[in-house]
């Protein structure tokens, strides 16, 4: 039985490697199961289709990628600044889609252009995460350390839209994963202009 785990858990980290890399078009299962070190058929011995491979990918990347955050802001404790628990997660979130986790990184790349059904399910999933950012954003409204004029969806949308797209263009250069996370910390929680327009 471990083998069988071994073999699911080699084309599920293959899967995530070509969809972050190749997009969900892209992502071809003969490559995923070359990556995976069988032949494209012995995919099927694990998972029913593409779309359901995808979706595997999908929820781990989820689960991953909300545990590094919650782990990164709770060790902090319930007394921290709501500022500083969420500046907390934005370095996290950055820092774990540009240290190298394909799963989080293919979640960025493909949510977009996955099929409405699986979309759905995948948006269930995403809820909790969701609701912990909302979480956030709203205590640090509520302590008065964040304008209450904004909209707290509309806060956490753009948030998560600009932190999730780091994926997409970031190359190694001069600012690495952790410099970059402290100015998406930094542009999110000072702004840029220095005085208001």
């Amino acid at each position: 039985m471990a083998h069988a785990d071994n073999g699911r858990t080699r084309i599920l980290d293959s899967a995530a490697t070509a969809l972050r890399q190749k997009g969900l078009a892209g992502a071809k299962l003969s490559e995923i199961a070359k990556g995976a070190g069988m032949l494209a058929p012995s995919i099927y011995h694990h998972f029913q289709s593409k779309d359901h491979l995808v979706e595997n990918v999908m929820m781990e990347g989820i689960y991953r990628n909300s545990r590094h955050i919650v782990a990164r802001v709770e060790v902090l404790g319930p007394g921290a600044a709501p500022l500083v628990r969420l500046r907390a997660a934005i370095v996290a979130h950055i820092d774990f889609l540009l240290s190298g986790d394909d799963y989080s990184s293919a979640v960025a790349r493909v949510f977009d252009d996955l099929p409405d059904e699986m979309r759905r399910r995948v948006l269930a999933a995403y809820s909790s995460f969701d609701n912990y950012w909302r979480d956030l954003i709203v205590a640090a409204q509520a302590d008065g350390s964040a304008s209450a004029a904004l909209d707290p969806t509309v806060v956490r949308k753009f948030l998560i839209a600009m932190l999730d797209s780091s994926s997409s263009w970031y190359r190694p250069g001069k600012l690495g994963p952790a410099q970059i996370a402290e100015q998406a910390a930094d542009l999110l929680l000072h702004g840029f202009a220095r005085s208001p327009v």
